[in-house]
Order: structure tokens, then sequence, then C-alpha cells
């Protein structure tokens, strides 16, 4: 079929949103914000903004002058971070979501250039809400809680295709993992498990190390639980494209992936992050939002 100027519009807003659901937009958003919330309230401000780091940036410089925690210089920064929570309940309330979306992202880069360690989901958040800001500047909505609404043609456009966008991203996400944990010999023999699980900040807690040590010392099971991590990898990869009546139960299996991982390693911020990016990579497009959904209902 010849496909005309006056056509393409229409196929341009089509073809995003076969896979594309507007009704997680609200609860995703909610999820970056908490996974925000909780890092910046439950850790002491030294701890992700060294102030010896501090001193050894060029604050002046273009890179940090409009940093959100450093606007009024960094003997402030403690009143910046309690504003920064302030901001985040109200992102997390759905209120003034195209407002919102831009200061969500500022927060969140500013966290993200400023934390030197950067092993949680800061990056992750950073990207996601960047590519929600159109979605948000395009939505009529008073609320991004209440129900998505009939759009005119041009909103949906913009909203389908950065919707796609982040879909796309997840995916790449996904592969460059992938990608990396094939070519470390480290993965294939896994041995990086046994690295991972007793690395003295970031694996099993002490009191706990010595009921997992005999099987960190047992080879199948190392393999098991690399082998598992690179194939149910490989799996997310084809989130995008497997059939829709299987994205609900993969969408669960990634969330209990991210658990475990938050529960041995602790990275809670990546958890919040990596949930809300399936929540956009694998809800069903056109199916409401309901965590009964989520639980319960077979799609």
């Amino acid at each position: 079929m010849k496909i005309t100027l006056k056509s393409l519009p229409d196929i341009l807003a089509t073809f995003p949103e076969i896979n594309s659901s507007k009704s997680i937009i609200g609860f995703s958003r909610s999820l970056l914000a908490t996974g925000m919330l909780l890092l910046l309230i439950f850790n002491d401000l030294n701890f992700l903004i060294p102030a010896n780091y501090l001193q050894s940036l060029n604050l002046h410089s273009l890179k940090f002058r409009f940093n959100f925690f450093l606007l009024f210089d960094s003997s402030h920064i403690v009143v910046m971070q309690v504003l920064a929570l302030l901001i985040l309940i109200v992102i997390i309330s759905g209120y003034y979501l195209q407002v919102t979306s831009l200061l969500h992202f500022w927060i969140s880069a500013s966290l993200y250039v400023l934390n030197p360690v950067r092993v949680g989901g800061d990056n992750i958040n950073m990207m996601l809400t960047l590519l929600l800001i159109p979605v948000c500047l395009f939505d009529s909505r008073k609320n991004h809680w209440n129900t998505p609404a009939e759009y005119n043609k041009f909103n949906q456009l913009i909203q389908n295709i950065f919707l796609f966008i982040i879909k796309l991203q997840v995916a790449f996400i996904y592969f460059d993992s992938l990608f990396d944990k094939l070519h470390v010999k480290e993965w294939l023999n896994g041995m990086m498990i046994n690295y991972w699980f007793t690395h003295h900040f970031f694996g099993v807690h002490s009191k706990l190390i010595t009921l997992v040590a005999p099987l960190l010392g047992s080879m199948p099971f190392l393999l098991f639980i690399a082998w598992g991590t690179i194939l149910f990898e490989a799996v997310l990869v084809t989130g995008l494209i497997i059939p829709q009546r299987f994205k609900l139960t993969l969408l669960k299996l990634g969330i209990i992936f991210h658990l475990s991982i938050m529960l041995v390693h602790g990275f809670a911020s990546f958890f919040f992050a990596m949930s809300a990016a399936l929540f956009l990579y694998l809800y069903p497009a056109k199916k409401p939002f309901s965590l009964n959904i989520i639980l319960n209902e077979k799609y």
C-alpha cells in the first residue's frame, strides 16, 4: 500500500502504540521517586556526596554550576536535600506531573553527577526521568494516578514515540549486561558469583555468610546462578517482541529477579529503578493498571 503524507502521522502514532501503556506512567514515576526518596532518607549525605570528593571538583564549571544540590553552594547541600525530599513526595502524589517531570530529572541527574559510587540505579533513574519528560509534558491529566484520557493525535504521537524509546533503552540495558557477562570469564565459570556474595561491602551479611559458604564452594551452584542470570537476561532482551500473553509473567519474574539482587546485595535504589523500567517495558498495552492484575490475573 502506498504511504501518503497524510497517513504518515497515523502510522507513526500507531506503530509505537502497539506496545505502549499510558496507564503505567504514574506508577513507574512513583517507583522512581520512591527509590530516590529512600536513598536520600536512609543514607548519610556524606556517603552519597562525600565532602572530600566535592573538594576535588571544579564546582564553578558549567557541569556543576546548575546542579540541584549545589544551587546555593555546597554549604547548603542539606537544605537542598530536604527540598529534594519534598519534591519527590509531590512526584509520588502524582500532582503537577508536567512541572515535576522536569524537577525529577534535575534531581536525579544532579545526584548521578555528584555521587562517585555509581553501582545503584542512579544512571537508570536519570535516563528514565529524562525520557519521561516529553511523555509528561504532553499528558493533560491533573494527576498521574488518574485514568488516561483521550488525547489529540499529536500528543499521542509524542507520548507513544518516547514510551517506545524507553522500551528500546530498557532492552538495550539487558542486552548490554548480557553482552558484558559473555565476555568475562569469571561469569562464564561462575567465580563472579563467589566474588559478589563475599564482597566486603555488597556481599551477603556477615551473620549469614557461614550459611551460604558451603554453597559458594559448590561449582554446580555457582554455575547455576551465573548461567541462570545470563539466560534470564537473554529472555528479558526479547521482552519487546514476545507475545502479549507472556509479558505479565516475564514482568513478575523480572521483579523477583531484581528483588533477589536487592536482598543479597542491598541495591535498593537499583531495585526501584529497574522495577519502574520493567513496568514501562513489559506492562501490556491497552490494559488499565492494577496491582491485582500483576499479582493474580492471568493475561
